[in-house]
């Protein structure tokens, strides 16, 4: 598969028009941490605990896989996507993401130590397009659980968490059509830039 990734809206246009099929449109996203939101503080869901971020990657794949089940806007782009070594390599702090922040990632566990939810924070080292701080490479809540509040827990934890470290900003990534936008956009994340990911013909 032929996969072309832009920026450029007019540059998608043209592939787009030349035959290709568009696979992922996301937006990345930023909030001013002096300024971010605060809404009415989220209450731990009955039956769920928040904790450290302490699991295997093996365990991770497996509870962000729950939550991205076939009716999901990102089920399609994790076809062929070795989970397990995507997580081993975002706790090793391998690749763009950079290291892991333990205080702000955080898990939302069962009473029996299964993964309900997650937050996963980086130091995002300067690019040309984010200037170096934290960023949220991965937040998800498991399909059974969700609207229920385990996602506001885990960004307000998050971005409080950021805060007290003296960070300015905090970004994220989140695909056009994901429902979890809406919360993003409550605690003030805003967009900045858009991605294309088109497969050519």
């Amino acid at each position: 598969m032929d996969m072309a990734r832009t920026h450029d809206s007019a540059e998608a246009a043209e592939l787009l028009a030349t035959g290709g099929r568009l696979r992922r449109l996301a937006d990345d996203l930023v909030v001013d941490l002096d300024r971010a939101r605060r809404p009415l503080r989220h209450a731990m869901p009955s039956g769920l605990n928040l904790g450290a971020f302490d699991h295997d990657a093996v365990s991770l794949a497996h509870a962000a896989s729950a939550a991205t089940g076939p009716d999901h806007v990102d089920f399609q782009i994790w076809w062929g996507v070795d989970r397990a070594r995507y997580w081993r390599q975002l706790l090793d702090g391998e690749g763009p993401c950079g290291p892991v922040l333990h205080e702000p990632s955080r898990l939302v566990r069962e009473t029996d130590g299964a993964i309900a939810a997650a937050v996963l924070v980086s130091e995002m080292l300067p690019t040309a397009w984010w200037a170096g701080g934290p960023w949220i490479p991965e937040i998800f809540v498991v399909a059974k659980f969700q609207g229920r509040g385990g996602g506001g827990l885990l960004l307000e934890h998050a971005l409080g968490a950021c805060a007290r470290a003296g960070d300015k900003r905090l970004g994220l990534t989140v695909s056009q059509g994901n429902p979890a936008r809406r919360l993003y956009e409550r605690f003030g994340f805003r967009p900045f830039r858009s991605t294309w990911f088109i497969e050519r013909p």
